[in-house]
């Protein structure tokens, strides 16, 4: 009877510490300590260890503890929810990427631009434009986190839905009432290459249009000061797609190019009204400039206003695959500046045309890219008159 009772009391013994031991064994992924509590292993969670942990990133919202010291890390970002039986986020719309760290660009841009985050955007906000404005450096929080898109040529709007309609000059509009007196209204440039050029020496222009395409010259390549003007102008007018080309009511425009002194304008702002004339350079003056070439643009549409200045390539590029080929003897600089033509002294006043979608003249179906004139208005950007009747 003693023995009997000797073993139930061993048997009870042995249940109690079973019903004692850790939950589920820590699921295999964790240890068991003191009390049953089960010490799970790393990106594992719950009492028993058998879920997985999601990724934590920077809290989209979050209270502030401290001046400075809010959006702290989150699971799923708090825009999303851990699935744990896989360790990974399903993340609320509008919020992609492991651990719903990143926003959606809106339509994924719609396969026309590249989706970008903030920092970058803002270093790319530059525009290049004549008196055009700096990028900028963006450093707060979401700086990896918001994204924008950034859209392909001829492309706009914040998905890149919209097709860019073409832009021009209001043809009812003055050039700049407030200064009757100044007489340039195009857009002007000036090349001035410095250093020694031989026959052998060549150059690259490249052109960004209004709609953002680029086009770049052949190799250009001359004898003397004004045989490179001529053929930067003839290489100017291959560009594809009649990039610098245009017809009006007076006729035919394209690009001129004359070998001329450079007058150039400084502008100390994004496009301000007034500017200054630096001092003229000229062949020769310094002894190693060589070459002084005005660019004049064309009339018609996308080559009114402020356009984007040429930008020189006077590198050698002689290696297989290069387009185009070219060589540089000793070509130290190729500056392209804002060229103004009067004879008047500075200060400078804004004298430009427009480069204004549809001309404001129109209503651009950004559907299809093409201006919808109103009446009395025709031509590809609405930039002609026609009689009513």
């Amino acid at each position: 009877m003693v023995a009997k009772l000797l073993r139930f009391l061993g048997v009870a013994a042995l249940a109690s510490f079973a019903l004692a031991a850790c939950p589920n064994k820590c699921s295999g992924h964790g240890t068991c300590g003191p009390n049953d509590i089960c010490s799970c292993q790393q990106n594992w969670i719950n009492a028993d260890c058998s879920g997985r942990q999601c990724p934590f990133t920077r809290a989209w919202q979050d209270t502030a503890l401290y001046a400075n010291d809010a959006h702290y890390y989150a699971e799923c970002g708090g825009r999303g929810t851990c699935d744990r039986s896989t360790g990974i986020c399903t993340c609320d719309t509008d919020f992609t990427g492991s651990g719903c760290r990143r926003m959606r660009c809106p339509g994924d841009c719609n396969g026309h631009g590249v989706c970008l985050f903030m920092e970058e955007l803002a270093v790319l906000s530059t525009d290049p434009r004549v008196g055009g404005t700096a990028g900028t450096t963006y450093t707060m929080w979401d700086r990896e986190k918001i994204q924008g898109c950034q859209c392909d040529p001829g492309w706009e709007g914040y998905s890149c839905l919209n097709r860019v309609c073409p832009k021009g000059d209001d043809p009812l509009t003055v050039n700049d009432p407030s200064y009757p007196a100044v007489t340039q209204v195009e857009m002007m440039q000036g090349i001035a290459v410095y250093g020694t050029w031989t026959a052998a020496t060549s150059l690259v222009l490249k052109y960004t249009d209004p709609y953002g395409n680029t086009w770049s010259t052949s190799a250009i390549t001359a004898a003397n000061e004004a045989a490179l003007c001529t053929n930067i102008q003839t290489q100017l007018r291959k560009l594809p797609n009649l990039a610098l080309y245009s017809t009006t009511l007076s006729g035919e425009g394209q690009v001129t190019v004359v070998a001329r002194a450079i007058k150039p304008v400084t502008r100390d702002a994004a496009n301000p009204a007034v500017g200054t004339i630096g001092a003229t350079l000229t062949s020769g003056t310094p002894a190693t400039f060589i070459a002084a070439c005005v660019v004049s643009f064309p009339s018609g549409p996308g080559t009114t206003g402020y356009q984007y200045p040429l930008t020189c390539d006077i590198a050698t590029h002689t290696s297989p695959g290069s387009q185009p080929l070219q060589v540089q003897s000793a070509v130290t600089g190729c500056t392209v500046v804002e060229h103004y033509d009067g004879g008047l002294a500075s200060p400078v006043t804004l004298p430009f045309t427009e480069l204004a979608t549809c001309s404001n003249r129109g209503i651009c179906d950004s559907s299809r890219g093409e201006c919808q004139c109103f009446s009395g208005h025709k031509g590809l950007a609405c930039d002609l008159q026609e009689a009513l009747v």
